[in-house]
């Protein structure tokens, strides 16, 4: 494993080095990032919880134009000397404000899904976009922004690295998101609403998940929410999101939904929603672009400084009388953050979480997070 590791961190160097050097008409750039946690449990009901520290992201890749009109994106998480592949794809420009993308990216659902993990407020998005939306895919894609609105359309199927689990055709989806922002004010308002449709070709099992916004110093290995799904037919899930950004605050919540069909009519729905809100200190506001908030830029040499505080719920629960039940578990969070801007690529976060789910009764764990991160 760690020859096959260094082998692939070798390889892809290489590869950025050649291009590089090798290109004249063409316009690369390296870009990377590194998200470093440290994780406690401040009670004795986070016991389960491994305290130390954790390699959260290492990423390497290269960006830049390709031809005229064509710009393209490679990037890899090396994070615990695992090679994990995230975007790869093509982009091509159009005069209208339209794009077309080709490759592995995200699909158009989730707010907090498709904000950067750069920008994010909290060191782990909340529950309800780690559990529902599909993440990255294989597809192809269609973007089209304007002044104060947007559309963003995917036909997409596995994502890289998952051939082998497959045991029947490639699920198929479709993914569709529109938005509106239009200034009001001096304030940046944002509403927008999401559809994904995936066929699963009686695919044997789905697996719906997530840890309780805090991964400790294995990786993440406690989960309070988990359900298992099998005989899928088909997936649907619905997302509605808003967001409010006027000075130093903002304000932002979303509600996703999820329903499998199955084959014998017994199909379970999900659901989960996110409400959080920040202000910054020194004052300065959160960047905002093309249908998703951004980071704080400093205004000064002593940085910026921010809180937030965030609620979520997961549900991953359904029942049916006399037939079935899908026992996944209910979580919800508190989440309070204080985060240190010393630039606009360089930041220090802490983070308390406290949990609530019906897995664990009479018991409230609370575990404390530090993040130092940087990207270029």
């Amino acid at each position: 494993m760690k020859k096959t590791f260094m082998l692939g961190v070798a390889i892809c160097f290489s590869m950025l080095l050649l291009l590089t050097a090798s290109v004249d008409a063409q316009d690369f750039r390296i870009r990377g990032r590194l998200h470093m946690d440290g994780i406690y449990g401040i009670n004795e009901d986070a016991k389960m919880f491994s305290n130390g520290f954790n390699n959260r992201r290492a990423r390497l890749g290269m960006t830049g134009t390709i031809a005229p009109g064509w710009d393209g994106i490679v990037e890899i998480d090396v994070a615990d000397a695992v090679l994990d592949p995230k975007d790869f794809r093509l982009r091509r420009r159009f005069e209208n404000g339209g794009a077309l993308l080709i490759g592995q990216f995200k699909v158009p659902q989730g707010m907090n899904q498709l904000t950067s993990s750069n920008s994010i407020t909290f060191i782990e998005r909340a529950s309800s976009n780690n559990a529902i939306p599909d993440a990255r895919r294989i597809g192809v894609g269609y973007t089209y922004f304007k002044p104060t609105f947007g559309f963003q359309s995917m036909l997409f199927g596995r994502s890289l690295g998952q051939r082998a689990t497959l045991n029947n055709d490639m699920p198929i989806g479709l993914g569709l998101r529109g938005t509106f922002f239009p200034k009001i004010g001096e304030g940046q308002f944002h509403i927008g609403a999401s559809a994904v449709f995936q066929q699963h070709w009686g695919y044997p099992e789905l697996r719906f998940n997530d840890r309780p916004e805090a991964r400790d110093s294995k990786g993440g290995s406690v989960r309070f929410t988990d359900v298992r799904v099998n005989d899928a037919q088909s997936t649907f899930k619905a997302g509605l999101e808003m967001l409010y950004i006027h000075g130093p605050f903002s304000i932002e919540g979303e509600y996703l939904q999820l329903g499998v069909n199955r084959k014998d009519d017994n199909n379970p729905n999900f659901n989960a929603f996110h409400v959080q809100a920040s202000y910054v200190l020194t004052g300065e506001s959160r960047s905002y672009r093309s249908g998703l908030p951004g980071g704080i830029s400093p205004s000064g040499d002593k940085g910026a400084w921010e809180v937030a505080l965030r609620y979520s719920v997961l549900n991953l629960n359904d029942e049916f009388p006399d037939v079935i039940a899908f026992n996944g578990g209910e979580q919800s969070n508190i989440t309070i953050a204080l985060n240190h801007y010393v630039t606009s690529r360089l930041r220090f976060m802490a983070n308390v979480v406290i949990i609530d789910t019906d897995k664990l009764e009479d018991k409230t764990p609370v575990v404390a997070m530090v993040r130092a991160q940087f990207n270029f």
